[in-house]
């Protein structure tokens, strides 16, 4: 296992090499540039111009690139052009309002989309599982932008009014300690519970599906013919391998955790790395783009290499030489 570790981390740098080279082509061979369409139009020619070089936007696209790269080898993500911050700065600062929003929504997702799914896998064929599936449906019917929206107007804007309705925190507050993390979790109630509550469907679907599939092999049955417990042989022998599937779909879904509620962050105007991304397609930041697809392309490539070491873990038969 430690040999096929080093091995697949060995190809995580010409991986991330190839991958930044497609992101930086497909970027920037997109008509325009920063300055196309936020510049004042009666703004001197010669200062855009002057602009344009300090980035070296005016530059061949090779030297572009290997400008870019070199300065990335040596930790120097560049500059935004929107935020004139540096870019490892403006991401540290996103990354832990994003990680909490996506911890949070996964853990929903997990507590509710694995017992869901055994339950409707355990119980086939009966009303439990058609409605379990009915909701489920339901579930990957409704865009987590929507049911959103749906949060606010329920609980914050209108209804209920019980809960903020955007930001991280309170505006105007100087909170501290405990006041501040439950202030802050009041705020992470509704963009969690969009995300989270929206994934439970797919999840519960794919481990209602493997454990349909692992209930039908023979040795549950010479299992249960040795006089075992139906749970230790649904939890115990079933279920592990039944999980296969949900480890390369966790997996998977890293990149997602930090990157993947563009929307929802947006609706819910929190400061993490999915806005940031929203803003800097908006507005052409180069240096933002570049350095966000590439941590999205490096997380993808752990989340598969960590899918591959849970095989293991939840399959005994699994072994990587």
């Amino acid at each position: 296992m430690a040999g096929f570790v080093v091995r697949r981390l060995a190809q995580l740098l010409p991986m991330l090499l190839g991958a930044s080279l497609l992101i930086f082509a497909v970027i920037r061979l997109a008509p325009g540039d920063p300055y196309s369409g936020l510049i004042d139009p009666r703004m001197d020619p010669v200062k855009v111009a002057e602009l344009r070089q300090r980035h070296c936007l005016d530059c061949p696209l090779p030297q572009q690139y290997w400008r870019w790269l070199s300065n990335a080898l040596r930790g120097d993500l560049g500059t935004s052009i929107r935020f004139r911050v540096p870019v490892a700065e403006l991401i540290g600062d996103r990354l832990g309002p994003s990680l909490a929003l996506g911890v949070t929504a996964e853990s929903i997702a997990l507590l509710a989309g694995i017992p869901f799914g055994i339950l409707a896998a355990v119980r086939r064929g009966t009303w439990v599982d058609t409605a379990v599936t009915a909701v489920a449906l339901g579930g990957l019917a409704i865009p987590a932008f929507f049911f959103g929206l749906l949060l606010l107007r329920w609980l914050s804007l209108g209804g209920l009014q019980i809960l903020p309705s955007a930001g991280f925190t309170t505006p105007g507050t100087q909170l501290t300690g405990l006041p501040l993390f439950l202030d802050a979790a009041r705020h992470l109630i509704l963009p969690a519970t969009a995300l989270g509550v929206t994934s439970i469907a797919g999840l519960m679907s794919h481990v209602r599906a493997a454990l349909l599939e692992v209930l039908q092999q023979d040795y549950l049955r010479t299992a249960r013919a040795k006089g075992l417990p139906e749970r230790v042989v649904l939890y115990r022998h079933a279920l592990r391998n039944a999980l296969i599937p949900v480890v390369t779909l966790l997996g998977l879904n890293l990149p997602g955790i930090l990157g993947g509620a563009i929307i929802t962050e947006s609706i819910f105007l929190w400061p993490g790395i999915g806005r940031l991304t929203y803003t800097a397609l908006l507005e052409r930041d180069y240096p933002v783009l570049m350095a966000l697809n590439l941590m999205f392309a490096g997380l993808t490539l752990l989340g598969s290499l960590l899918a591959d070491i849970g095989y293991a873990a939840v399959d005994p038969r699994v072994r990587f030489e």
